[in-house]
């Protein structure tokens, strides 16, 4: 299967991150970027052929760039992996009559609450939801949901703001303390109120060409209970019954959305009632899913992202490196870091990848709310999940961190 318009140019679209723009230089395509003059390294600058820095990166003014930037210095189509982007480069395509996957679809993926809504009645397994505009909104969900429910912004990113609710009390006390406005263009309502999946989680990797939807992975995720992730696994520990299922479920989301081509990150519970869609992306997942798919799934996300658009002949071949793959990231207790160490341990220790301690003496850290509060991570493979898991977790266990309360939290 080859796509039918090859892509000989492509714009990338902010971003800090070097893969996929390495990918497009590796599949001899042109490469243009557009974005926030902070994002762009030494080798984004080497790859690009042409650069153009925004003081202004919002999204009319992203498209506004990319139109004119079009008009003297024509393009294949815009990509982006961040999730910040998504939603402009859909517009830029969209608007320029680029072939890419439609805008209805990714503005369905980037916005929860319409997607419960293109979902409902249909095909893909229902989660019960409503949306929420008002405190008054969210008192009432105490008659129409129940307990509990879980609570998230509708374009919300990171496991941020995500608040599991389990009786009125609580209801009450965010009604008193969230946001109810709605911040720029968006349109939907600020918050989505859903029924609370009691399941494993797990997330999907696929890979979508012309329509058709191929699973490369199913990673196996692991998170705190205030739903931060710490942990990925690949291959996930399930049956093949399970895979099926969960496989089967994933494919018929992409397909009533609209999906059309493109890398896809799914993430899924695993029910009693059978699989359920949390929510989708229409890029790789991050958290270096991509790295652990690529070893242990014997696929490269990007690299078959590029060959596609370039119109290369689609190689679903696996080609894994190791039988598992996992990552374990280090969280830490609230207050100032004192003192590091253990990362040279870690990266020499058994099975280990690579390994990244990202905290520093005099760091504050905060509490754990969001992907981007942890303090480091280590990735390992083995010749089986457990193993890849165990040794994942203890090189974490190697980094040497010592925390002192701060002023702010003792």
């Amino acid at each position: 299967m080859i796509r039918a318009s090859a892509v000989s140019s492509v714009l990338f679209v902010g971003g800090k991150r070097i893969e996929a723009m390495e990918a497009a230089h590796s599949a001899g395509m042109a490469i243009g970027y557009v974005g926030p003059k902070e994002a762009l390294s030494a080798r984004h600058r080497e790859l690009a052929d042409t650069v153009l820095l925004l003081p202004d990166v919002s999204p009319d003014r992203m498209v506004q760039a990319a139109v004119a930037l079009h008009a003297v210095q024509p393009f294949d189509i815009a990509v982006s992996m961040n999730d910040t982007y998504l939603q402009s480069v859909a517009r830029i395509n969209h608007e320029l009559g680029l072939t890419a996957n439609p805008l209805e679809t990714v503005t369905a993926v980037n916005d929860k609450a319409f997607m419960r809504e293109l979902l409902r009645g249909g095909e893909v397994g229902e989660v019960a939801s409503a949306e929420v505009r008002s405190a008054q909104d969210l008192l009432g969900l105490a008659d129409t949901l129940g307990f509990p429910l879980i609570l998230k912004p509708t374009h919300g990113t990171g496991s941020r703001q995500i608040h599991a609710v389990r009786d009125e009390a609580r209801l009450r006390e965010l009604a008193e303390e969230l946001d109810f406005s709605v911040p720029g263009q968006q349109t939907s309502a600020p918050w989505l109120a859903e029924e609370f999946l009691t399941g494993q989680e797990f997330s999907v990797e696929t890979f979508s060409a012309a329509g058709e939807h191929h699973v490369l992975a199913v990673t196996e995720k692991f998170k705190t209970v205030n739903f931060v992730e710490i942990g990925h696994l690949v291959p996930a520990r399930i049956t093949a019954e399970q895979q099926d299922l969960i496989a089967a479920e994933v494919r018929r989301l992409l397909t009533a959305l609209g999906v059309q081509e493109g890398p896809a990150h799914t993430e899924i519970v695993l029910t009693d009632r059978g699989p359920r869609v949390i929510e989708t992306h229409t890029r790789p997942g991050g958290d270096a899913i991509v790295e652990l798919v690529r070893l242990a799934g014997g696929f490269d996300i990007q690299g078959l992202t590029f060959t596609w658009l370039a119109g290369k002949p689609l190689d679903l071949t696996p080609r894994p490196l190791a039988a598992a793959a996992a990552i374990w990231f280090l969280t830490l207790p609230e207050g100032e870091v004192t003192a590091v160490g253990g990362q040279d341990e870690a990266r020499a220790a058994e099975g280990v990848e690579s390994a990244f301690l990202t905290a520093a003496v005099g760091d504050l850290v905060p509490p754990l709310t969001s992907s981007w509060d942890r303090q480091g991570d280590a990735l390992a493979i083995g010749p089986d999940p457990d193993t890849a898991l165990h040794l994942a977790q203890q090189a974490v266990g190697l980094f040497e961190v010592e925390v002192a309360p701060s002023t702010a939290t003792a």
